[in-house]
Protein backbone atom coordinates (compact mmCIF):
# COMPACT_ATOMS: atom_id res chain seq x y z
CA UNK A 1 0.00 0.00 0.00
CA UNK A 2 1.33 4.06 -1.02
CA UNK A 3 1.42 5.97 1.61
CA UNK A 4 -0.72 8.27 -0.79
CA UNK A 5 -3.60 5.24 -0.54
CA UNK A 6 -2.77 4.78 3.22
CA UNK A 7 -3.35 8.63 3.67
CA UNK A 8 -6.96 8.85 1.30
CA UNK A 9 -8.10 5.69 3.36
CA UNK A 10 -7.49 7.50 6.52
CA UNK A 11 -9.43 10.56 5.76
CA UNK A 12 -12.59 8.39 4.67
CA UNK A 13 -12.22 6.57 7.91
CA UNK A 14 -11.76 9.89 9.46
CA UNK A 15 -14.82 11.73 8.14
CA UNK A 16 -17.09 8.63 8.61
CA UNK A 17 -16.33 8.30 12.40
CA UNK A 18 -15.97 12.01 13.43
CA UNK A 19 -19.58 12.88 12.21
CA UNK A 20 -20.80 10.40 14.97
CA UNK A 21 -18.09 11.96 17.79
CA UNK A 22 -19.69 14.60 18.83
CA UNK A 23 -22.45 13.86 21.67
CA UNK A 24 -25.57 15.07 21.85
CA UNK A 25 -26.60 17.11 25.19
CA UNK A 26 -27.77 13.88 26.12
CA UNK A 27 -25.02 11.81 25.73
CA UNK A 28 -22.60 10.31 28.34
CA UNK A 29 -18.90 10.59 28.53
CA UNK A 30 -19.03 7.07 28.10
CA UNK A 31 -20.76 6.92 24.94
CA UNK A 32 -17.78 9.62 23.87
CA UNK A 33 -15.13 7.15 24.96
CA UNK A 34 -16.95 4.19 23.01
CA UNK A 35 -17.33 6.14 19.25
CA UNK A 36 -13.01 7.21 19.92
CA UNK A 37 -12.40 3.58 20.73
CA UNK A 38 -14.24 2.39 17.71
CA UNK A 39 -12.82 5.26 15.20
CA UNK A 40 -9.27 3.91 16.16
CA UNK A 41 -10.39 0.44 15.65
CA UNK A 42 -11.64 1.40 12.28
CA UNK A 43 -8.18 2.92 11.24
CA UNK A 44 -5.86 0.09 12.73
CA UNK A 45 -7.66 -2.77 11.98
CA UNK A 46 -7.87 -2.42 7.93
CA UNK A 47 -4.35 -1.10 7.66
CA UNK A 48 -2.70 -4.32 9.92
CA UNK A 49 -4.77 -7.03 7.19
CA UNK A 50 -3.56 -4.94 4.14
CA UNK A 51 -0.26 -5.17 4.91
CA UNK A 52 0.00 -8.95 5.92
CA UNK A 53 -1.39 -9.51 2.26
CA UNK A 54 1.74 -7.32 1.12
CA UNK A 55 4.07 -9.96 2.44
CA UNK A 56 5.20 -12.39 -0.28
CA UNK A 57 6.31 -16.08 0.39
CA UNK A 58 9.75 -17.35 -0.92
CA UNK A 59 10.25 -21.09 -1.23
CA UNK A 60 14.24 -21.72 -1.06
CA UNK A 61 15.54 -25.31 -1.76
CA UNK A 62 19.45 -25.52 -1.16
CA UNK A 63 20.54 -28.49 -3.76
CA UNK A 64 24.02 -29.95 -2.55
CA UNK A 65 26.31 -28.31 -0.64
CA UNK A 66 29.45 -25.23 -0.84
CA UNK A 67 32.56 -26.81 -1.36
CA UNK A 68 35.90 -25.15 0.01
CA UNK A 69 38.79 -25.23 -2.15
CA UNK A 70 42.27 -23.65 -3.18
CA UNK A 71 43.00 -23.02 -6.59
CA UNK A 72 46.47 -22.29 -7.25
CA UNK A 73 47.95 -24.25 -9.46
CA UNK A 74 45.79 -24.53 -11.73
CA UNK A 75 44.89 -21.00 -11.98
CA UNK A 76 48.52 -20.55 -13.03
CA UNK A 77 48.43 -23.73 -15.88
CA UNK A 78 50.93 -23.53 -19.32
CA UNK A 79 48.38 -24.51 -21.76
CA UNK A 80 51.18 -24.63 -24.71
CA UNK A 81 53.26 -27.19 -22.63
CA UNK A 82 50.01 -29.17 -22.88
CA UNK A 83 49.34 -28.45 -26.30
CA UNK A 84 52.70 -29.79 -26.75
CA UNK A 85 52.74 -32.53 -24.67
CA UNK A 86 49.56 -33.68 -26.00
CA UNK A 87 46.25 -35.02 -24.04
CA UNK A 88 48.02 -37.65 -22.28
CA UNK A 89 50.66 -35.51 -21.17
CA UNK A 90 47.81 -32.47 -20.63
CA UNK A 91 46.15 -34.70 -18.03
CA UNK A 92 49.00 -35.60 -15.83
CA UNK A 93 50.23 -32.00 -16.02
CA UNK A 94 46.13 -31.14 -14.70
CA UNK A 95 46.32 -33.85 -11.82
CA UNK A 96 49.75 -32.70 -10.47
CA UNK A 97 48.30 -29.26 -10.09
CA UNK A 98 45.32 -30.38 -9.04
CA UNK A 99 47.29 -32.71 -6.42
CA UNK A 100 48.86 -29.43 -5.34
CA UNK A 101 45.93 -27.36 -5.08
CA UNK A 102 44.68 -30.21 -2.33
CA UNK A 103 47.57 -30.09 -0.32
CA UNK A 104 46.87 -25.62 -0.25
CA UNK A 105 43.16 -26.32 0.99
CA UNK A 106 44.33 -28.93 3.56
CA UNK A 107 46.54 -26.45 4.85
CA UNK A 108 43.66 -23.75 4.75
CA UNK A 109 40.94 -26.16 6.17
CA UNK A 110 41.95 -25.80 9.71
CA UNK A 111 41.49 -22.15 9.66
CA UNK A 112 38.25 -22.17 8.19
CA UNK A 113 34.90 -22.10 9.79
CA UNK A 114 32.59 -24.82 8.47
CA UNK A 115 30.04 -22.76 8.90
CA UNK A 116 30.33 -19.90 6.71
CA UNK A 117 28.84 -20.67 3.84
CA UNK A 118 25.59 -21.37 5.51
CA UNK A 119 26.13 -18.38 8.37
CA UNK A 120 27.13 -15.86 5.73
CA UNK A 121 25.62 -16.54 2.51
CA UNK A 122 22.07 -18.48 3.67
CA UNK A 123 21.15 -15.45 6.58
CA UNK A 124 22.59 -12.72 4.55
CA UNK A 125 20.34 -13.76 1.49
CA UNK A 126 17.46 -14.54 4.28
CA UNK A 127 17.58 -10.94 5.95
CA UNK A 128 17.95 -9.32 2.36
CA UNK A 129 14.78 -10.86 0.97
CA UNK A 130 12.75 -10.34 4.66
CA UNK A 131 13.65 -6.71 4.03
CA UNK A 132 12.28 -6.43 0.93
CA UNK A 133 8.67 -7.58 2.13
CA UNK A 134 9.37 -11.52 1.71
CA UNK A 135 8.87 -14.60 4.17
CA UNK A 136 11.59 -17.21 3.46
CA UNK A 137 10.50 -20.47 3.73
CA UNK A 138 13.33 -23.01 3.86
CA UNK A 139 12.35 -26.39 1.99
CA UNK A 140 14.16 -29.74 1.06
CA UNK A 141 12.35 -30.38 -2.39
CA UNK A 142 10.35 -28.09 -4.65
CA UNK A 143 9.46 -31.06 -7.03
CA UNK A 144 4.97 -30.83 -5.84
CA UNK A 145 5.71 -27.40 -5.51
CA UNK A 146 3.38 -25.37 -8.63
CA UNK A 147 2.40 -22.13 -6.97
CA UNK A 148 4.35 -19.72 -5.27
CA UNK A 149 7.97 -18.37 -5.85
CA UNK A 150 10.76 -21.41 -5.91
CA UNK A 151 14.12 -20.43 -5.58
CA UNK A 152 16.34 -23.10 -5.66
CA UNK A 153 20.72 -22.85 -5.36
CA UNK A 154 23.02 -25.12 -6.40
CA UNK A 155 26.56 -24.35 -3.72
CA UNK A 156 29.31 -25.25 -6.28
CA UNK A 157 33.12 -23.69 -4.71
CA UNK A 158 34.09 -21.28 -2.49
CA UNK A 159 37.99 -20.71 -1.31
CA UNK A 160 40.93 -18.70 -2.39
CA UNK A 161 42.02 -18.44 -6.23
CA UNK A 162 44.96 -16.38 -7.97
CA UNK A 163 43.65 -13.66 -9.55
CA UNK A 164 46.21 -12.10 -11.19
CA UNK A 165 48.52 -14.61 -12.56
CA UNK A 166 51.57 -12.12 -13.16
CA UNK A 167 51.77 -11.26 -9.24
CA UNK A 168 50.21 -14.63 -7.33
CA UNK A 169 48.06 -12.91 -5.76
CA UNK A 170 45.10 -14.78 -4.48
CA UNK A 171 41.40 -13.57 -3.28
CA UNK A 172 38.11 -14.97 -1.99
CA UNK A 173 35.85 -16.08 -4.72
CA UNK A 174 32.56 -18.03 -4.58
CA UNK A 175 30.61 -19.65 -7.38
CA UNK A 176 27.50 -21.23 -7.72
CA UNK A 177 23.72 -22.04 -10.00
CA UNK A 178 20.64 -20.61 -8.91
CA UNK A 179 17.36 -21.01 -11.31
CA UNK A 180 14.30 -19.07 -10.19
CA UNK A 181 10.53 -19.29 -11.03
CA UNK A 182 7.43 -17.47 -10.28
CA UNK A 183 4.94 -14.41 -9.68
CA UNK A 184 4.82 -12.93 -13.44
CA UNK A 185 8.74 -14.29 -14.52
CA UNK A 186 9.18 -17.22 -16.58
CA UNK A 187 11.51 -19.77 -14.82
CA UNK A 188 15.11 -18.97 -15.53
CA UNK A 189 17.92 -22.04 -16.43
CA UNK A 190 20.09 -22.43 -13.79
CA UNK A 191 22.07 -19.53 -14.37
CA UNK A 192 26.13 -19.49 -12.87
CA UNK A 193 27.24 -16.56 -10.22
CA UNK A 194 30.76 -16.06 -9.95
CA UNK A 195 32.07 -13.47 -7.42
CA UNK A 196 35.44 -12.56 -6.01
CA UNK A 197 36.72 -10.26 -3.33
CA UNK A 198 38.45 -6.73 -3.62
CA UNK A 199 40.98 -7.84 -1.52
CA UNK A 200 44.07 -9.91 -2.94
CA UNK A 201 47.39 -11.61 -0.95
CA UNK A 202 49.94 -13.48 -1.41
CA UNK A 203 49.37 -17.10 -0.96
CA UNK A 204 51.54 -17.29 2.45
CA UNK A 205 49.71 -14.44 3.89
CA UNK A 206 46.91 -16.55 4.72
CA UNK A 207 48.83 -18.97 6.91
CA UNK A 208 49.74 -15.89 9.32
CA UNK A 209 48.42 -15.50 12.59
CA UNK A 210 46.24 -12.68 11.32
CA UNK A 211 45.07 -14.80 8.33
CA UNK A 212 42.18 -12.60 6.59
CA UNK A 213 40.77 -16.27 5.41
CA UNK A 214 37.55 -15.86 7.45
CA UNK A 215 36.71 -12.33 7.40
CA UNK A 216 37.36 -12.20 3.63
CA UNK A 217 35.39 -15.29 2.75
CA UNK A 218 32.27 -13.69 4.69
CA UNK A 219 32.66 -10.54 2.73
CA UNK A 220 32.75 -12.17 -0.54
CA UNK A 221 29.44 -14.97 0.84
CA UNK A 222 27.58 -11.71 1.93
CA UNK A 223 28.61 -9.91 -1.24
CA UNK A 224 27.22 -13.34 -3.30
CA UNK A 225 23.62 -13.22 -1.72
CA UNK A 226 22.95 -9.79 -2.14
CA UNK A 227 23.59 -9.94 -5.39
CA UNK A 228 21.07 -13.09 -6.13
CA UNK A 229 18.40 -11.60 -3.73
CA UNK A 230 18.81 -7.79 -5.83
CA UNK A 231 18.39 -10.16 -9.21
CA UNK A 232 15.45 -12.18 -7.80
CA UNK A 233 13.28 -8.53 -6.75
CA UNK A 234 14.06 -6.69 -9.63
CA UNK A 235 12.50 -9.72 -11.63
CA UNK A 236 9.76 -9.80 -10.10
CA UNK A 237 9.23 -5.67 -10.07
CA UNK A 238 9.03 -5.93 -14.27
Amino acid sequence: MSFRSLRVGLNSQLRRHTSCMVPSSGDSMLKLKRHIICFFAAILLPSASTYATDIKTIYIDIVGEGKFEVIYHRATSNATGAIIAGLIGAGIQSGIEASKDQEKTNQLSPLINKETWKIQFLDTLNDKMESEGFEAVWVEDTKHRDSGIVLKIYPDSYGFKIVDTSTHLVSAFIEFKASFSGGSSQEWDKETFYLTNRNQYPYDRLLGEDSPVNPDLSEVLEKAARRLANKIIYSLKE
